[in-house]
């Protein structure tokens, strides 16, 4: 009896299940995201709307995260060019399903030198320097590094004063960034370096150092000044690298000095050349940084003056060589190739390249992307100095060919060519944070005919795609052109930084003030505020 009752239970419910239409099907889940323009200009405001009919949404990319309702709007404003990917990814129980949209901001190289001009920074500066009536003076070479090893863009410059043309003294200033950025003067009264700063950690202790020279055209004594960074900064420090060599500090007659990985561990190593010798310093040494005099002979540097130098493979043999810039007693331009074999350089096979550009600027750099090295040339129309400028007439990018690496060139143009003075203080940074390998900044030496306070030399890549192909090129403009205003005085010097780490460029003006003075300030970019 039991039996049949359950078996009848059991068929009843079967029946039951059969007849029914089961559980309502769910809607396909949908996500949709959208925007009121995908390519907005700079500054300029654009909507994103959504909607899903998920339980729950969440928002990523672009500055825009966290969770969102299921049905909404935002209205965004970007102050940073380039693309931006945002994404709104929904879940309903355990399925998720996302929408993406790429937002492609439109940022003009105006866009990235925006500077408040409310305030006259002349009325309250950082710091001045008194000038005596019958001197000028002028930041003649200078260095960013971290010196107090807190993350943050800190500035080293050399302030070279002249009487009659002659070099009589120089002063030293560092301003380390930050929220306050602080402005000091560094104590060295037996130091005149002033043509070149190198910045290394020398002995490997996390702070920046700064290694500062004369230029060889310089006759000034006290060319070779060693500062050492530590928490509160720099100080100069000549006992910083132990030195029992015949190198004289205060006579040195130094030629180069350039960054150079002598024993291949990945490090650079300092290399100092003088009229009489080749000069090392290995950052890894174990027992400390020392001075150590090569055994080699460089008397045929003495036939020229240097005006620059590198370290780049000249002649395609896969080894870095030492390339230098100068003019002989004519004053005609060569450049002066040393190869090198494993930690040695050979002077008995030196190449001098004459009629070559009277260059100031020679560095290598990687211009379009393959392994060949490219060598980048800056040079004005005769021998200067900031305290004399004269018109820059080369901005010239060397490629390797099948002997050297002058094979191949491309001249650029610039704004105000034949009438501005390019600074010698080459800051090649990727200002526009576009991946390319890097732009260009030039400060302006100011003559009576320029008008522009910097140069910016921009790297485009130009895609064929019908060929396959990428070229590369440099597109210059000025501050004049991108029409910024009278932001800087007509006699000013600018140093590029970012002293805040907000990827955008501030700007360290030092300025001739009343009374024969130099006046420091800082102009805050506020281009991605």
């Amino acid at each position: 009896m039991n039996f049949q009752k359950n078996l009848l239970l059991s068929l009843l419910v079967f029946f039951l299940f059969s007849c029914s239409d089961g559980p309502e099907e769910l809607e396909p889940l949908v996500v949709e995201l959208t925007a009121s323009t995908e390519t907005p200009n700079y500054s300029e405001s654009f909507e994103l709307s959504w909607s899903s009919n998920a339980s729950q949404c969440y928002a990523s990319g672009g500055y825009w995260s966290g969770e969102r309702p299921t049905t909404g709007s935002e209205e965004i404003t970007l102050k940073r060019g380039g693309q931006f990917i945002y994404i709104l990814e929904c879940r309903r129980n355990n399925e998720f399903k996302n929408q993406a949209v790429e937002i492609s901001v439109n940022k003009t190289p105006a866009n990235h030198f925006i500077f408040s001009t409310d305030v006259d920074p002349l009325a309250d500066p950082m710091f001045v320097v008194d000038v005596p009536d019958n001197q000028e003076a002028k930041v003649t070479a200078y260095a960013r590094g971290d010196f107090n090893d807190d993350f943050l863009g800190d500035i080293f410059l050399a302030l070279q004063f002249n009487e009659d043309g002659r070099h009589v003294n120089t002063r030293y200033f560092q301003l380390t960034g930050g929220a306050f950025p602080v402005f000091a003067e560094i104590e060295a009264d037996n130091c005149k370096g002033s043509g070149d700063v190198t910045m290394l950690d020398i002995n490997r202790d996390s702070f920046d150092d700064v290694i500062v020279t004369s230029f060889d055209s310089m006759t000034a004594a006290g060319n070779v000044c060693i500062f050492s960074g530590s928490e509160t900064g720099l100080a100069l420090n000549n006992e910083l690298v132990a030195n029992d060599t015949d190198l004289d500090f205060n006579n040195a007659n130094v030629k180069l000095v350039t960054l150079v990985d002598r024993n291949a561990d990945s490090l650079p190593d300092l290399y100092l050349l003088t009229s009489t010798g080749e000069y090392w310093v290995l950052v890894n040494a174990e027992d400390g940084p020392a001075f150590e005099k090569a055994e080699t002979v460089v008397d045929l540097i003495n036939d020229y003056t240097i005006t620059g130098g590198t370290v780049v493979d000249f002649d395609g043999d896969a080894n870095l060589d030492i390339v230098m810039a100068g003019y002989d007693e004519s004053e005609n331009g060569v450049f002066v190739a040393v190869p090198r074999f494993d930690s040695t350089n050979d002077w008995d096979d030196i190449s001098v390249v004459a009629n070559a550009p009277l260059a100031k600027i020679i560095t290598g750099l990687d211009f379009d992307g393959d392994p060949a090295a490219d060598l980048l040339v800056i040079g004005d129309q005769s021998p200067s100095n900031m305290f004399e400028p004269v018109p820059t007439t080369t901005f010239r990018i060397y490629e390797q060919g099948d002997i050297n690496i002058l094979d191949n060139e491309t001249d650029i143009l610039f704004s105000e060519q034949g009438s501005v003075s390019l600074n010698r203080n080459l800051f090649i940074t990727d200002y526009d944070i576009d991946i390319d390998g890097g732009d260009f900044l030039f400060d302006v030496n100011k003559t009576a005919s320029a008008f522009a306070s910097f140069v910016l030399g921009i790297k485009d890549t130009i895609v064929n795609e019908e060929e396959e192909t990428v070229t590369y090129e440099i597109n210059t403009i000025s501050d004049v052109e991108m029409e910024l205003g009278d932001i800087f005085g007509q006699d000013s010097q600018l140093i590029f930084l970012d002293t805040d780490l907000d990827f955008d460029l501030d700007i360290l003006v030092a300025e001739n003030h009343a009374d024969n003075n130099v006046a420091f300030y800082l102009r805050l970019n506020e281009s991605n505020d």
